[in-house]
């Protein structure tokens, strides 16, 4: 097992905010285009992942799992992709299911387990690709 250092924790926390702002631009961009459901629904992902980044935040050094430094370059390239996906993307159910994907991960970060965390990070990887 390796720690990460602290300001690989507050990569890891900043790319979770980084990640929220994302769906929150999306609708603020889009918002005419949704329906209540939908609306709360991704309001409701975007709490959800600023949750998560202040709770990775809080771990501090004490976050431990295998291979942080991999994990937190997938992050990275996670993020920067969904910026991306999330400017093109046409259907609010996609940016629905991405939105969760990323809520998942963020909850398998918070779990420790390296295992989820490689699901996860996949399972994010095909929604932004699905955009």
């Amino acid at each position: 097992m390796i720690s990460p250092d602290t300001q690989e924790v507050f990569m890891l926390s900043d790319y979770f905010h980084d990640m929220a702002n994302a769906i929150g631009d999306f609708i603020a961009k889009n918002r005419t285009n949704f329906n209540n459901a939908e609306r709360n629904d991704l309001y409701d992902k975007q709490v959800s992942l600023l949750q998560l980044s202040g709770d990775i935040n809080m771990l501090g050094t004490s976050m431990v799992f295998d291979d942080v430094k991999a994990s937190i370059v997938e992050l990275g390239d996670i993020t920067k992709a969904v910026k991306k996906s999330v400017k093109k993307a046409l259907a609010v159910q996609d940016i629905i299911n991405l939105a969760t994907s990323l809520v998942q991960l963020g909850t398998a970060v918070l779990s420790k387990n390296p295992k989820e965390i490689a699901t996860k990070t996949v399972d994010a990887f095909r929604a932004i690709k699905s955009l």
